[in-house]
């Protein structure tokens, strides 16, 4: 079963780690358009900076870090594997990713106080730690038989989703009222805002949501649709 990663090998050890506790995973990772799409069985959008506003019809407003090429590839990625039917998992950014793709937008930069609640922060020895909040998951949901309805999260954010993509529901929500986890109605297409390849297997904390649930969920409904494809 054949996992694409939208970022290079480099920027994404952590999510290669997570993955590699699953069975019959084969991993590429690359920041470019792949010749043939159709032979990977899912993709992962993983974190990262942020995405160019124009493409969700914004004029910047708190946006920075933008690599405009990899927004497009990435965006290219998810309708081309939505239109597949094939699982697509965004973390983070590639949360948000996937909102802009299926044409929603975004907050450029959350207001304060949720802003302080949300982000991250570097020390001078370049380790970055992030915020531990409260989330709130819809119930009857999938989430919820994984997770419960209400369960406390990690979050390395200062964007968020806003006008949610058409064909899209939000199953998880934090105590302040930000997106953390959108999904499709109908395809296997999931975005969580927090950061599951954080806490999870050997990085799990105690009273923080274990990522580890969410990525055996993803993996499962990859191996499904990989053996239905044969």
């Amino acid at each position: 079963m054949k996992i694409l990663i939208s970022e290079t090998e480099k920027e994404v050890s952590n999510y290669i780690k997570a993955l590699s506790h699953f069975d019959d995973v084969q991993i590429t990772c690359t920041n470019e358009l792949p010749d043939h799409p159709e032979e990977f069985d899912a993709l992962l959008i993983p974190g990262g900076g942020d995405i160019d506003p124009s493409l969700f019809g914004q004029e910047w407003n708190g946006t920075r870090d933008v690599d405009i090429r990899l927004d497009r590839v990435q965006i290219t990625l998810c309708i081309a594997f939505g239109n597949m039917h094939k699982p697509i998992l965004g973390i983070c950014r590639g949360c948000q990713v996937i909102n802009v793709a299926f044409g929603g937008d975004l907050i450029q930069d959350l207001p304060e106080p949720q802003n302080s609640r949300h982000t991250w922060h570097s020390s001078e020895s370049g380790v970055t730690t992030g915020e531990d909040h409260l989330t709130h998951i819809k119930e009857g949901t999938f989430l919820a038989d994984l997770y419960g309805t209400e369960v406390v999260t990690n979050s390395y954010h200062h964007q968020a989703c806003g006008r949610i993509a058409k064909g899209f529901d939000v199953l998880q929500t934090s105590d302040d009222g930000v997106v953390e986890f959108i999904a499709h109605r109908a395809l296997p297409i999931w975005g969580v805002q927090w950061h599951p390849e954080k806490a999870c297997f050997e990085t799990a904390r105690e009273g923080i949501a274990d990522g580890a649930k969410l990525f055996e969920y993803y993996v499962n409904a990859a191996k499904a649709k990989a053996e239905e494809d044969v």
